[in-house]
Formats: structure tokens, C-alpha cells, sequence
């Protein structure tokens, strides 16, 4: 009996760098089947901080590259070198410098991942984003398959690009709950305190994006019957700017930035409360793990496809909240949950890692 031809898949990343988009990525390459697919990360810089997250086995390839634009020669050379069956990539400057190339490889499948709204790339590039428009109109169309992780995404290029988008699906991102769950608890900082404590926890890039600052400027109006603290995980160019604010509303004992971590879930599920204060988002990867870790969120309603979540996992474990003062009053209700172990997760298997590769697998068996 002939043996099947395995589809060789590249997976496309700017660099390493520990963000959402990229992990998303890794997860998905690392966990497809390698009976029938055979998966390749091409990186166009090899710069970054996430490559012990990729399988050991997997074949490594970068154009050490830090410019993408830069990258096209490159690229081309080495996609006629390796000749893939499907290309999947993610980031809109990636996507778009892929996509001129879709003519010279008629024979190969190409996969595009919009991980964040259109607004939000058009309000980061205000000056260019007249070009963005056209780029992602004439440019998207060109790919077999859009992959978005939220509806709220695809909804908004119908509606403020007119865009068709009969190529575009959605693909929730996947959530590796045994693996999240594998990291011990923290412990709590002052145990004998903490049943009295209120523990809010927050993780993300130090980014105007995520609303810290106006999440820090809003928490003097905080009323609470209990005492409360709240610790945030991330690094990034605003730091200083959050100190300093810190500072400025006197929450030097209540707010703490705790910098970065690989691993923030034991965090999470020490906390009463994740919360997500951002101005945009895609679908947030952090709401999803720390739903899975047992903790409920409180987020903005700006935060990307947050209403479908909250469909699917119910008011009480996801909390929205249309502006900062409804956001304070529902950070008011909380109560100290203090437990040594992870509670029981919140998020449905229709984000763990398993359904969201499986219908990945189906996808790419498709586009074929």
C-alpha cells in the first residue's frame, strides 16, 4: 500500500519574541499531526525569547532578517528551497509581504492569521493607513484562508472595509490547559492577611494598548469593604510612565509592577480576579488562561471578541464592563477566594488545544 504524502507546512513568524500571535503559532505547529503533516518554522529574525517553546524535532529555518520588508529576496529564496504545500503566517506585515509573493508559487496554499482588528492597526499608523486600507483589500483576497480568532475581527472588515471576506474563518486560539495547570500555585505573598485580601492580578505588555493607565487612574475611586492589592505582570515602554502614576495617586501599596514572567499562570490562579482594562484587542490570550486556571475576569468591552467568550462561558465568569466606572464598580464586588490549589477551570474545551488543532488539521486538509 502507498504511503500518504505528508503536506509540508511552513509556519511563518517575524521573530521569537514572547507575544500572543507567536504563541498561538507554536502551539498550533507543535501539536498538528506529524503522520500527515510535516510542520517547518521559518522566522525571519531569529531574535527573541520563545524559542524554547518549539519541539525540539521540529525543522528551524531564519533569515536573520530584522527587517521584513528587507526580508522579501530572502524570503523568496528560501521558500523555492524548501517548496512548501501550505504556508501559514500571522502579523499584518507579514502577512502583506507574504501575499505579494502568493503569484510566483501558484502550486502552494497560503494561510494568513489576523490576529487583531483593522482599527487598531489603522489607529497605530495613522499616517499610512489609507495604504493599510488598500493593502489589506487587495492583498487579502490573494489568500486562501483569513484566520481570525474572533468574529468581532471578520465583522469589522465587512463593515468598515466592505470586504466579501468569503476566504476568511474564525479559529479561536488554543489554550494549553494541562500544561498552564502543570505549573505548582504561588503562594500567597502574606498568608496570614490574604482570606481578608482582595488579590487583583493583570498581565500584558506595558502598552497604551492594555488601558493600565487609565485602569491606575481610575482606582483611587475604588470602594471596597476588604483590603486589596493588585499585581501586574508585563514589560514594556510605558513602565516608567505607570510608576511615576503610581506614584502620582498615592498606590504605592496597592498597585505593584511585578515585570516580566514565562510563566505568570500560578499567579493567575492565586488571584481573585484577573483583569483587562485594554482599548483594543483580538481575542486575549491572558482572559483564556485565566479562565483556565479557575479565576474570573473583568474586562472592557474593547477587548476584541470578549462578548464571545462571554457567550460561551457565562456572565459570571466574564465580567464586561462599558467603561471605566462600571469597570470599578464590578472590581468592587469581588471577594477574597483565597486557595492553596487551582479551582477548577472556566474555559470550555472549545479553546483547549486539542478541539482548536483538530479543526486547524481540518483546515489545512481542506485548503488542499
Amino acid at each position: 500500500m502507498t504511503e500518504l504524502r505528508k503536506l509540508k507546512v511552513i509556519f511563518l513568524l517575524p521573530a521569537l519574541t514572547s507575544g500572543g500571535a507567536e504563541r498561538v503559532l507554536i502551539t498550533l505547529m507543535n501539536n498538528i499531526d506529524r503522520t500527515r503533516f510535516e510542520p517547518h518554522l521559518l522566522c525571519i529574525s531569529d531574535h527573541g525569547s520563545i524559542g524554547g517553546l518549539i519541539d525540539k524535532d521540529l525543522p528551524f529555518h531564519s533569515l536573520y532578517t530584522r527587517s521584513v520588508l528587507r526580508s522579501t529576496p530572502k524570503l523568496y529564496a528560501k521558500l523555492r528551497t524548501i517548496e512548501p504545500d501550505i504556508i501559514v503566517s500571522t502579523m499584518v506585515h507579514v502577512n502583506f509581504v507574504l501575499l505579494m509573493l502568493q503569484p510566483f508559487f501558484p502550486r502552494t496554499k497560503f494561510i494568513v492569521r489576523e490576529a487583531i482588528t483593522p482599527s487598531f492597526v489603522f489607529t497605530q499608523h495613522p499616517r499610512i493607513a489609507p495604504i493599510l486600507k488598500l493593502a489589506y483589500k487587495y492583498l487579502y483576497r490573494k489568500a486562501d484562508v483569513v484566520l481570525s480568532p474572533a468574529q468581532a475581527i471578520i465583522d469589522e472588515f465587512k463593515q468598515d472595509l466592505h470586504m466579501a471576506c468569503e476566504n476568511h474563518s474564525v479559529l479561536h486560539n488554543p489554550v494549553d490547559i494541562e500544561f498552564i495547570r502543570g505549573f505548582p500555585p504561588t503562594p500567597p505573598s502574606a498568608p496570614s492577611t490574604r482570606a481578608q485580601t482582595v488579590h487583583f492580578v493583570a498581565g500584558g505588555r506595558l502598552h497604551k494598548q492594555k488601558g493600565y493607565d487609565r485602569l491606575i487612574r481610575a482606582l483611587p475611586s475604588l470602594n471596597m469593604p476588604h483590603e486589596w492589592t493588585l499585581t501586574i505582570f508585563g514589560k514594556g515602554p510605558e513602565r516608567g510612565a505607570l510608576r511615576q502614576l503610581i506614584q502620582e495617586t498615592g498606590l504605592q501599596n496597592h498597585v505593584k509592577l511585578a515585570g516580566h514572567t514565562q510563566s505568570p499562570w500560578p499567579h493567575y490562579a492565586q488571584a481573585d480576579c484577573f483583569l483587562m482594562p485594554s482599548r483594543w484587542e483580538g481575542l486575549p490570550n491572558a482572559v483564556l488562561e485565566s479562565l483556565a486556571c479557575g479565576t474570573p475576569t473583568i474586562v472592557t468591552a474593547q477587548s476584541g471578541g470578549i462578548a464571545e467568550i462571554q457567550d460561551i462561558t457565562g456572565t459570571q465568569h466574564v465580567r464586561i464592563a462599558q467603561d471605566m466606572d462600571e469597570f470599578i464598580q464590578l472590581m468592587s464586588k469581588v471577594t477574597p477566594s483565597p486557595s492553596p490549589i487551582y479551582r477548577p477551570s472556566l474555559l470550555p474545551d472549545y479553546f483547549s488545544k486539542d478541539f482548536v488543532v483538530a479543526r486547524f488539521e481540518k483546515i489545512l486538509t481542506r485548503v488542499i
